[in-house]
C-alpha cells in the first residue's frame, strides 16, 4: 500500500531557507549579467539615436540644397529611399534590443521561481522522512503505537529510517514485559 502526500511544504523554514539561498545564485548572477546587457543596450540605444539624429539633419541639408532639390534625379530619389531604409533599420535594431532585454528579465524572474518550486519539491524527499519519523517518535513519548510503514521511492534516510523502525519495534515488543514484572522507567 502507497500512501501518498499532497503537502510538498512540511518544514517551511528549512524548505523555502533552501530554496530562497539555492535560488539567490541564478538570480544574482542572471542580475548582473541583465545590467552589463542593459549598459551595452542603453549604448547601442543612443549610438541609433545620434545616427538617426545625423541621417535626419543630412536629409534636411538634400532637401534645402536648391541643386538636390530636383527630386527627378535618380541619384536624389535613391539616396533619400536608402537614408529612409537605414532609419526604419535602425529604429528596428533599437526595438530589438530592448526586446531582448526584457526577454531577459522575463527569463530571469521565470527561472528563480522555477528553481524555487524544484527545490522544494527535491528538499519534499529529505523533510518527508523526517516529519514522518518525527510523528513516530512523539507517538511512542504519547506512549502510542505508531503505524510504520515505508518510505516513498525517492525519499532520503532510508537507512537511518530502517534504524529507527526496528528500535520503534523493539520498543514496542520490550512494553508488554515492562507492564508485567518490569521496572518502569521514570518520567523526566
Amino acid at each position: 500500500m502507497t500512501i501518498k502526500r499532497t503537502r510538498y511544504v512540511l518544514n517551511k523554514r528549512l524548505q523555502y531557507a533552501l530554496a530562497m539561498k539555492i535560488a539567490l545564485v541564478p538570480l544574482v548572477t542572471l542580475l548582473i549579467v541583465t545590467v552589463i546587457l542593459f549598459a551595452y543596450a542603453r549604448r547601442s540605444a543612443n549610438y541609433i539615436n545620434e545616427i538617426v539624429g545625423t541621417q535626419d539633419a543630412i536629409i534636411e541639408m538634400f532637401l534645402t540644397t536648391p541643386a538636390l532639390q530636383k527630386t527627378d534625379n535618380p541619384v536624389i530619389k535613391t539616396g533619400q529611399q536608402t537614408f529612409k531604409g537605414n532609419i526604419q533599420k535602425l529604429v528596428e535594431i533599437r526595438r530589438n534590443s530592448e526586446l531582448v532585454l526584457k526577454i531577459i528579465v522575463l527569463a530571469a524572474l521565470l527561472q528563480t521561481i522555477i528553481v524555487v518550486f524544484v527545490i522544494i519539491r527535491l528538499s519534499h524527499r529529505i523533510t518527508g522522512p523526517i516529519y514522518v519519523m518525527t510523528g513516530y517518535l512523539r507517538e511512542l513519548r504519547g506512549g502510542g503505537v505508531p503505524r510504520l510503514r515505508p518510505l516513498r521511492k525517492r525519499d532520503e534516510f532510508k537507512e537511518f529510517y530502517e534504524e529507527l523502525r526496528d528500535l520503534i519495534t523493539r520498543v514496542i515488543t520490550a512494553r508488554p514485559a515492562e507492564k508485567k514484572g518490569g521496572a518502569r522507567p521514570k518520567k523526566r
